[in-house]
């Protein structure tokens, strides 16, 4: 499986905003990448940065309960009895793996990956760990890879 790590190069900060256009994503990024570094050369959205027909990722997000997981959502197995406490201020944090298709059935590019990864996000609270900082190589969970994104504030 190829991996293209040159993603961590790339700039972004989730918000709430679902976006249903991949011209639009597209640009939101080059403007983010020009306010952040002046440049938007690193970002290459057509650039196939993950060879795989399907993958996971797994982040940390904070949830009111399990209404907020999508329907490609599931909590990972430390978590799975989380919703039987009481929760820390009115939400769970909880670790998340999501599974993702290429649109071509066959890999991910750049531009495809990091607005499913946003939308992936978007309704759920991140507290100040909003900026994107890349994925590590991947682990194989279920027989898939899974991606951990990294997220700071």
């Amino acid at each position: 499986m190829n991996v293209n790590l040159s993603l961590n190069q790339i700039c972004w900060c989730f918000t709430p905003k679902t976006y249903t256009s991949f011209d639009e994503f597209n640009k939101d990024v080059i403007n983010y990448q020009k306010s952040i570094g002046e440049t938007d050369k690193a970002w290459k959205p057509d650039e196939i940065i993950l060879d795989s027909p399907e993958l996971q990722i797994q982040y940390r997000a904070w949830i009111t309960g399990p209404s907020d997981l999508l329907e490609n959502e599931t909590l990972i197995d430390d978590y799975k009895s989380i919703f039987e406490e009481e929760p820390e201020e009115d939400e769970y944090p909880v670790e998340i793996i999501a599974k993702f298709k290429a649109d071509n059935g066959k890999n991910f590019t750049t531009l495809e990956f990091l607005i499913k990864l946003h939308n992936q996000q978007a309704n759920k609270e991140l507290g100040d760990h909003v900026f994107f900082e890349g994925i590590d190589e991947p682990k194989i969970i279920h027989g898939i890879p899974t991606y951990y994104i990294a997220c700071g504030s």
